[in-house]
């Protein structure tokens, strides 16, 4: 990301992250009642991807409020967890300490991270939508690879482009033709998210920019950073109910999913760099 013009837009992005911060502090979603009880954040993708955290050095880029950061760390992971938003940081570092749980919070802008983090991690993660906020994938990619260390693994839990590609009207899904649509969107956006549809919040309003991107520009921009793809996987369930119509998944409470399963809702992948 070299121009002025992102930079400004990511700026407006950070304030209203700020926003759904503190938005985000009693919510259901994130559930930090129950979460400073003991309860995990982490879903059955990422732990079964990831497995033994255990000692390993772990950098979660865009982490938010920090709630996967400290889960993660409960598991015996070394982590340092970055966010662009300061004030989401501060949440996270009161929770962190609170719990007695230690992590190492560092704000920046993803692009300039090498500039203030020197050190090398086993496993660089990101997860639920993140890309969406990111001017530039293949800065992005080289930022990963810049922190792993030789054999060590990226992992990244992200949120469906398909869905972009519907709307839900009257309760049945209908096409949109924004899949393949490139370049900067702008939404405001006066509301932020909960666990369930009904449940979205009012924030004072803000200018958020997005940018869409397909699964092959993702790989492409990770494979042109020198990683080596080693799993991807697409699955019909959702970290929260994105669309009315989706339902609790039986198995897992923390998913949602859409009757019938009719769309990817979700994705996984793993990239090494090698020795």
């Amino acid at each position: 990301m070299d121009t002025a013009t992102d930079r400004d837009r990511m700026q407006s992005n950070q304030q209203g992250w700020n926003r759904r911060a503190l938005a985000h502090i009693d919510s259901s979603y994130y559930d930090l009642d129950t979460f400073r009880a003991g309860k995990s954040s982490l879903r059955s993708l990422e732990l079964e991807a990831l497995g033994d955290v255990s000692g390993k050095d772990f950098l979660h880029l865009q982490c938010h409020i920090g709630l996967n950061a400290i889960s993660w760390a409960r598991r015996g992971a070394n982590v340092t967890a970055v966010d662009f938003a300061d004030q989401a940081l501060e949440i996270g570092r009161d929770l962190a300490e609170g719990l007695k749980v230690d992590i190492n919070f560092v704000q920046s802008n993803i692009y300039d991270l090498p500039e203030v983090l020197n050190s090398s991690f086993d496993i660089v993660y990101t997860d639920y939508g993140v890309l969406n906020l990111l001017p530039d994938l293949s800065g992005w990619a080289k930022v990963i690879a810049h922190f792993l260390k030789p054999g060590g693994v990226f992992h990244i839990v992200e949120i469906h482009p398909i869905l972009g590609a519907f709307a839900e009207v009257d309760g049945e899904l209908r096409l949109r033709s924004e899949l393949f649509e490139s370049g900067v969107r702008e939404y405001e956006v006066g509301l932020t998210y909960g666990d369930a549809y009904e449940e979205a919040r009012e924030i004072d309003p803000y200018k958020q920019y997005a940018w869409p991107w397909t699964l092959s520009t993702v790989f492409t921009a990770l494979i042109q950073a020198g990683l080596q793809i080693e799993t991807f996987t697409e699955v019909p369930v959702d970290c929260r109910q994105r669309l009315k119509s989706m339902v609790r998944d039986e198995e897992d409470e923390g998913f949602w999913r859409l009757p019938g399963d009719p769309l990817p809702l979700t994705w996984t992948l793993s990239a090494r760099k090698p020795e």
